[in-house]
């Protein structure tokens, strides 16, 4: 039957029905023909069915219709395979490679089914990724165990399908709405989770199977260096199957791409980076090792005309140097590599006659300076080893650093080779060279004298300070800081005399002073100071520093030296001292340049009564005072000791009692309070009155209670004596030594009590310490003689009766001023009384005065009453008879009680009454 004879066949029935209104229409289903161009629905693959049928050996003869099942299979996941399938997908993947290894007809299926896992896997809900992680980390460590098929190609194609999978490049042809709902991974996704498991490993012992394929080979270390830059667990997992030593004992075989050495130094230098330092250190002890690494270097340093030879060169001492680094005892010395690199490093400044040298050219391009900067990092390096010393100096590559110490520009000299770097790559080598000499130099002294390095240090010293005006690039990681100037240079100088003046070799402290550095460096710290005193850059600061110290080395034990250190040097001490924490580097540098100028005052000035008596007169020591009232307590600790060795000096007590600080407070009080701070940092047991509380521990804290005490070897010091280093309380007693107990200005009441303790410090601590001693003794068994017995108790018992008198003195104390006080308010008291008493008086005479003015009669007695105290306060009159004329003094008919006279005070209503509210 036709489709046109159905449809009249329908509308004939349709007439017989009833009508069917407009809102109730009827739902048509239109027949259409399906066209060529519509695409028919895929129908999804049966996992199971495959699986089953592959397994079967009933149809293991069926050949043909197994490969038709492997190109439906590619075909139906041409876009990638679905997340939640990596179960059946691995199964069918082990099961084709079973049968490749038998026949060779499913091999080129097997590929093509590998090649789709270099798409990203969909997800068919968003929170697949998190529940098929743990299936996917499974599936790609069983998909790094088919490289056990001995097959090139399809160990080619798993490497590439692992190496694109990973790739942000690898993203599918057709757009992401045409997934037919599913949505693919991210590559970050699949990078991760390849990290995660554990094909690294697998690569690793694919290594030796590969040793004769060289692309495979290529191809397992581009994955290993992805992975091993990106997670740092799989690069110990590398390191658990000897990766190190598998890499280096293959990369020097031919290869005319050279991209097998380039990626296994690759490769070795993130290990390095990443990797332990006991793991590689293990792998790295060996000769052979080091020797591959050598023969490696040589091979590019003989082909070094091209720029990618020049960087492989580069790459591989960089990973030398880090071996180096990470192994100090590497046998570099035994297989002659150090001193080969010794002899690079020296080229051209020392002429030599080894082979390895005679065709080796230098050129100022970027990849040759590079290289001579790496080979004087890695003499750095080679010197931790002490078995270096020798060769460096037998190598003279200090006379070779020594010829970069010049000013600059340098002036050629015809003598010279003729190869010159650049201004700016000189400038960069030169900084570099004072870097290595600073930690070269103290190891070769017997150089220092043979090759007149005091000398050249010196002239260019005076050089970088000498008003010659320099443009210096300051492009490199040295010259930071020192562009237009030559402040680098400085800086770099001085950390250099630094390094030697550390060594304390009094032959190097002689040969310096002699040739007048400490004058020189003290000027012009002084002329420095001046200049920056208002904001000191990091520079400044490493520059004033490292000048500080090297005077503090210089003048330490010859009273001679710091006289030389004289005037000049006082002046820039003091200068320092008073500069204001904000204007050294924002004030993170401030305690940094306080501590060094105070240990210069300790060095330079304490010892000579010339420095003292001037450091004391230009008021060196009210600048110290202040300091301790603005620091934190670290600070304070150097800055006391230091003040207490100023006073031996006896100039010096009065400027102290004559200190005020910022309140007014004089350094009594200060020091008292610094007392209770300590008492309160280690929880002495106080009152809060601050008497002794517990008369047998009268100095003792609950942190020094906390330490166990145990039997102590020779030498070692008890908890006792290690509470006089941590805290400043034996540096407080030693001042009060000095200004004495009694008769002290600026105290108060609390001070009078702490007094007391600073007072029997010495007493309190000698009985701790008599108590450690004979618990020591009990916990060693050790029983005293009678008299030593009767020693010890007197001791303790007299320790404790110095506790009670103390606390005595204190309650004393306290008493008095209770008593003090008492009177204070008793006389406050009795004032208060008397203005009360003398307000009413006023108030009466008030009264009286209205009264007086308001009506006559009143102010008629008033009259009255006052002639007859003026008559009474008279002496007796005299007889005027004899006179002629006798003057009435009184002016009649006056209606005032006043006295009179030019003046008049007229009293009013006062001015608080009528502003009263």
């Amino acid at each position: 039957m036709s489709i046109l004879t159905i449809q009249q066949q329908s509308i004939i029935k349709n007439t017989f029905l009833p009508k069917i209104s407009q809102n109730r229409l009827p739902l048509v289903h239109v027949l259409t023909s399906i066209t060529d161009n519509d695409e028919q629905k895929i129908e999804p693959f049966q996992f199971g069915r495959t699986i089953k049928f592959f397994q079967d050996p009933h149809t293991s003869h069926l050949v043909d219709r197994r490969v038709h099942l492997c190109h439906k299979l590619y075909r139906h996941h041409k876009n990638g395979y679905v997340l939640k399938d990596l179960h059946n997908l691995m199964k069918m993947l082990n099961i084709l490679a079973d049968l490749c290894q038998q026949q060779a007809l499913f091999i080129d299926p097997f590929i093509n089914i590998l090649k789709n896992c270099s798409k990203p896997f969909l997800l068919d809900k968003a929170t697949d990724a998190e529940i098929y992680s743990s299936a996917l980390i499974s599936f790609y460590a069983d998909f790094g165990y088919l490289l056990r098929i001995q097959n090139k190609r399809i160990q080619q194609c798993i490497l590439e399908t692992l190496y694109k999978s990973i790739q942000s490049t690898n993203k599918s042809s057709i757009a992401e709405d045409n997934y037919d709902g599913l949505r693919p991974t991210p590559i970050n996704y699949l990078l991760r989770t390849q990290c995660n498991s554990d094909l690294c490993e697998t690569l690793v012992k694919a290594l030796s199977m590969v040793e004769n394929e060289l692309s495979l080979r290529i191809d397992i270390i581009k994955l290993l260096q992805i992975y091993s830059s990106k997670s740092s667990n799989c690069v110990a997992r590398m390191l658990t199957h000897d990766c190190i030593n598998r890499l280096v004992s293959r990369m020097n075989e031919p290869d005319p791409s050279g991209e097998l050495l380039f990626r296994t130094i690759d490769l070795l230098w993130n290990l390095l980076e990443y990797g332990t330092d006991e793991q590689i250190c293990d792998q790295l002890n060996s000769r052979v090792t080091i020797s591959l690494l050598k023969e490696a270097f040589f091979g590019q340093i003989t082909q070094s005309h091209g720029q990618y030879h020049r960087q492989l060169r580069n790459d591989i001492l960089v990973v030398c140097s880090l071996i180096f680094n990470i192994n100090p005892n590497a046998p570099v010395i035994e297989t002659g590599f150090a001193k080969q690199l010794l002899l690079f490093a020296s080229y051209p400044e020392l002429r030599s006659n080894s082979p390895l040298v005679k065709n080796f050219k230098l050129t100022t391009c970027d990849e040759d300076f590079e290289f001579k900067k790496l080979l004087f990092n890695t003499v750095v390096i080679l010197n931790r080893n002490p078995m270096m010393h020798e060769l460096v100096i037998n190598s003279r590559i200090i006379l070779a650093f020594l010829s970069y110490i010049e000013p600059l520009p340098r002036k050629k000299d015809p003598q010279r080779n003729t190869f010159e770097w650049k201004i700016s790559q000189f400038e960069d080598l030169q900084l570099h060279a004072l870097v290595t000499l600073s930690i070269l130099l103290p190891y070769s002294l017997n150089e220092y004298f043979e090759y007149g390095v005091g000398t050249r240090l010196l002239v260019f010293y005076e050089w970088t300070i000498n008003n010659e005006e320099y443009k210096s690039e300051g492009n490199s990681f040295f010259a930071k800081g020192g562009r237009n100037n030559k402040r680098s240079q400085l800086k770099y100088i001085f950390r250099l005399f630094r390094s030697l003046v550390s060594t304390k070799d009094e032959r190097i402290y002689i040969d310096l002073c002699d040739q007048g550095i400490i004058p020189s460096i003290a000027g012009y710290l002084r002329i420095m100071t001046q200049q920056t005193s208002i904001h000191i850059d990091h520079v400044d600061l490493d520059i004033i520093c490292d000048g500080l110290f090297i005077l503090s080395c210089l003048g330490e034990l010859d009273v001679h030296r710091k006289e030389i250190f004289g005037s000049e040097g006082i002046e820039m001490l003091i200068q320092i001292l008073s500069i204001e924490c904000p204007y050294v580097c924002g004030g993170l540098g401030y305690h940094r340049l306080l501590v060094a100028a105070i240990d210069c005052v300790w060095c330079c000035v304490v010892g000579s009564v010339i420095n003292e008596d001037e450091f004391i007169q230009k008021q060196g020591v009210f600048a110290l005072l202040d300091l301790i009232e603005t620091n934190p307590k670290s600070l304070q600790n150097i800055i006391l000791g230091c003040v207490l060795d100023l006073t031996e000096n006896t100039k010096c007590l009065h400027f102290i009692m004559a200190w005020q600080g910022r309140k007014q407070e004089y350094i009594t009080h200060v020091l008292c309070e610094l007392w209770r701070d300590e008492e309160r940092e280690t929880y002495v047991t106080r009152t809060d009155k601050g008497v002794i509380s517990d008369h047998t521990k009268p100095l003792m804290g609950l942190l020094q209670q906390s330490v166990p005490l145990t039997s102590l070897k020779r030498f070692e010091p008890s908890r006792s004596v290690l509470d006089l280093i941590d805290n400043m309380r034996s540096k407080i007693y030693g001042f009060f030594c000095k200004l004495g107990f009694s008769e002290l200005p600026g105290l108060h009441e609390e001070d009078y009590i702490t007094i007391c303790i600073i007072e029997n410090f010495l007493d309190f601590k000698m009985g701790e310490i008599w108590q450690e001693i004979i618990t020591e003794l009990d916990m060693e068994g050790v029983k005293l003689i009678a008299h030593d017995n009767e020693a010890t108790d007197t001791i303790l018992r007299a320790t404790e009766e110095r506790a009670l008198a103390v606390v005595a003195t204190q309650n004393y104390i306290l008493e008095q001023y209770h008593k003090y006080d008492l009177q204070i308010e008793k006389e406050f008291y009795n004032e208060l009384i008397k203005n009360h008493a003398f307000q009413e008086k006023r108030l009466e005479q008030w009264k009286s005065f209205v009264a007086r003015t308001s009506k006559y009669p009143l102010l008629m007695v008033a009259k009255d009453s006052q002639n007859q105290a003026i008559r009474q306060s008279r002496p007796e009159e005299k007889d005027y008879s004899g006179y002629h004329t006798v003057h009435n003094l009184e002016i009649p008919n006056i209606s005032i009680t006043a006295f009179t006279g030019p003046f008049l005070k007229i009293e009013s209503t006062p001015v608080e009454i009528l502003n009263r509210k």
